[in-house]
């Protein structure tokens, strides 16, 4: 090969070379600053009031172990949803992450729509009453009564939630009945508790 030609070869892989380290630095720099928009977009949506929070849990993931857990959060949800601020997409999509709390027969008997139709009408009213959910709290311990229905793992427990409307303050009572259903804990059903009936029992009991 001419010397000549040797020097156009060296020059062009010279140029090559310097076009394709400029295409990577090129290409680094928009990935860098694509990164960096991420990063500031993610921090962005970190959430930071309770809607935000309940919305973002994954409870796929991280579902309650216990029937108190599972109570605790249920009481949670809905001192969110019957207090807070939000829009109708927020309010769908607590709905969503509250029905996970649900066993296969309750969503059945409750279909979203409906479901939805009729704790909106709930809340309004509760809000229109200038109510407040001050605290909620679940059964521990012994006071959880196990039994087996129908072959299934099920739990009793009962809710307590306090009540503010209008600075009048009231304490009421919700009892529960959880299913085992693939190893999680579902909500079965519920009721308003018989609280004189319950008084009265636990009397009888002390008396024997």
């Amino acid at each position: 090969m001419k010397k000549g030609n040797q020097q156009n070869t060296r020059k062009r892989i010279i140029g090559f070379i310097l076009v394709m380290g400029l295409l990577v630095v090129g290409a680094l720099g928009i990935y860098y600053q694509y990164m960096k928009k991420q990063q500031a977009e993610s921090a962005g949506h970190t959430p930071t009031t309770e809607v935000e929070k309940l919305i973002a849990k994954d409870l796929e993931m991280g579902y309650p172990e216990t029937p108190t857990e599972v109570m605790k959060l249920w009481g949670r949800f809905n001192q969110c949803i019957y207090n807070s601020s939000y829009g109708d997409e927020q309010f769908e999509t607590l709905l969503k992450q509250l029905r996970l709390l649900y066993s296969t027969d309750l969503l059945e008997q409750n279909p979203e729509k409906t479901h939805s139709a009729n704790l909106k009408k709930e809340v309004n009213k509760f809000k229109e009453d200038k109510g407040n959910i001050v605290s909620y709290s679940a059964e521990t311990g012994k006071s959880v009564q196990y039994q087996t229905i129908n072959n299934r793992e099920c739990a009793n427990i009962r809710l307590s939630y306090f009540i503010n409307k209008k600075g009048n303050y009231t304490k009421n009572y919700q009892d529960f009945i959880l299913v085992k259903e693939n190893n999680r804990w579902k909500i079965l059903g519920f009721k308003e508790a018989d609280t004189k009936e319950s008084s009265e029992k636990k009397t009888d009991k002390s008396k024997k």
